[in-house]
């Protein structure tokens, strides 16, 4: 199989979905504090279906390399096998805000997933399978955390979200300032996941642009 360099257009949609996810739970977070449940529930779902769209290509670009094998060897697994976890994890979460079906489903898929990841990043700096294994290690672990924390996050979103559909407008459920912790932690993961693409991006695909197969 010839040598097809899809790293670029992988990152930018990695950072992509960072960027949605953060700038999504920023609004639903506002709103909520708005006692406003309809605009927070119209923010997550127009944010599901942005998540939805990137996943989807994800998704197919996983199963694309999974089932072609462009990459040499091991690095077919080491970067096709958690885009085809992400993908699912995102066109999941969208399916279920759409039929609107609990999330927490996917969020348990994406806790177990999370941890699958961080395990490909270590492996990976301990193998020295690319060029940056540290920066390979840190977006590898930033994402999986990124999925760790999907899981009580996607139960806040069941409990203090789309609950509140059933609500009146003026009636969003409040919840324990706990939860402003645990929405804070994961907004932050985002945001580190989102740098560790960048900076991945800055560290090797320049060098891919440079040296054209």
């Amino acid at each position: 199989m010839t040598f097809i360099d899809n790293l670029g257009i992988e990152l930018d949609v990695l950072i992509l979905v960072t960027v949605a996810v953060f700038y999504t739970g920023i609004w639903v977070w506002w709103g909520l504090r708005k006692q406003d449940p309809k605009e927070a529930n119209a923010s997550l779902r127009g944010g599901g279906a942005v998540l939805g769209l990137l996943g989807g290509f994800l998704l197919l670009l996983g199963l694309w390399g999974e089932f072609t094998w462009p990459l040499p060897a091991s690095y077919n697994m080491l970067f096709y096998d958690p885009t085809v976890l992400a993908g699912i994890i995102l066109v999941g979460f969208a399916v279920s805000l759409w039929f609107k079906i609990p999330s927490h489903l996917i969020g348990i898929i994406a806790f177990v997933s999370g941890w699958g990841v961080i395990y490909y990043g270590a492996r990976a700096y301990l193998l020295g399978l690319t060029n940056e294994p540290l920066d390979t290690f840190a977006m590898y672990l930033a994402f999986g955390a990124l999925a760790v924390l999907s899981m009580p996050v996607t139960l806040f979103v069941d409990w203090y979200v789309t609950r509140s559909q059933t609500l009146g407008a003026s009636a969003a459920p409040s919840y324990p300032k706990m939860w402003n912790y645990v929405l804070g932690l994961f907004l932050l993961f985002a945001v580190l996941a989102g740098a560790a693409s960048i900076l991945m991006g800055f560290n090797t695909v320049w060098s891919h642009l440079a040296k054209a197969p």
